[in-house]
């Protein structure tokens, strides 16, 4: 199977399971190096897709991977790819590296640790990759507990 077989059955699956919750959307899809192959979703129910914080979106994306794996079980190479809802994680990605960039500038004028709104497990792995990536000279770490865990930052 090719891939661009693999990606149209990813697409009906997306669109199969978006018809059975009764959502009428388009599925359109890109492949890019950056953030890979990405089925987006395109819906006046996006708010109801995505969920508070996108919970809801990423507990969809769960279930298409799920139902994507068994489709392809027995398939030598894994396939791998994202599901979006009317560009929210593209845009929560470009928030939450603002808010990154934003703290570390308040870190290095107040020179005193800093503390970020709590956010999901994949929301804070992202501020942490961006921060370790473009600030060498901060330090990020986790703390507190589920749900309400949260990134502390402080110069090393």
């Amino acid at each position: 199977m090719t891939d661009y077989d693999k990606i149209e059955q990813v697409k009906q699956i997306v669109e199969t399971t978006l018809q059975k919750l009764g959502v009428n959307a388009v599925v359109d899809y890109e492949d890019s190096l950056v953030r890979g192959l990405v089925f987006n979703v395109s819906t006046r129910d996006s708010k109801l897709l995505i969920g508070r914080e996108g919970q809801t979106l990423y507990g969809l994306e769960v279930l298409i991977h799920a139902i994507a794996a068994k489709t392809f079980a027995g398939s030598e190479q894994p396939f791998y790819f994202s599901i979006d809802i009317d560009d929210y994680k593209r845009k929560r990605e470009w928030y939450l590296k603002q808010l990154a960039i934003a703290a570390v500038e308040k870190l290095k004028n107040t020179q005193q640790p800093l503390t970020l709104e709590p956010m999901p497990k994949y929301e804070r792995k992202l501020v942490h990759m961006h921060v370790q990536e473009n600030f060498p000279e901060v330090i990020t770490e986790s703390i507190g507990e589920e749900p309400k865990r949260k990134i502390r930052l402080s110069l090393k």
